[in-house]
């Protein structure tokens, strides 16, 4: 059962990180009006995003997959794994 707990404490971190990456991308896309080094972000992986198409009916339906960090975003995760390991 000790794996079963640790498969969810990894989940778990991995949630923060992903919570506090966005929240830390919107607020240096939001605060780069008046700090324009905040707006300055960085695709990270592939160049060309990842698509899936699905045509149903003459329906296309697209879903991009795109990485792009900021400095915020990398602050946002430092803190998502330091309120991890505070709880």
């Amino acid at each position: 059962m000790t794996w079963l707990r640790r498969n969810k404490n990894l989940w778990y971190l991995a949630a923060l990180v992903l919570i506090f990456a966005v929240i830390g991308s919107f607020l240096g896309s939001f605060l780069s009006a008046w700090l324009p080094v905040l707006g300055n972000s960085k695709s990270i992986g592939f160049k060309i995003p990842v698509n899936l198409v699905l045509d149903v009916l003459n329906l296309k339906f697209f879903l991009s997959v795109n990485l792009r960090i900021n400095f915020l975003s990398i602050v946002g995760m430092l803190l998502g794994i330091y309120v991890y390991y505070k709880r």
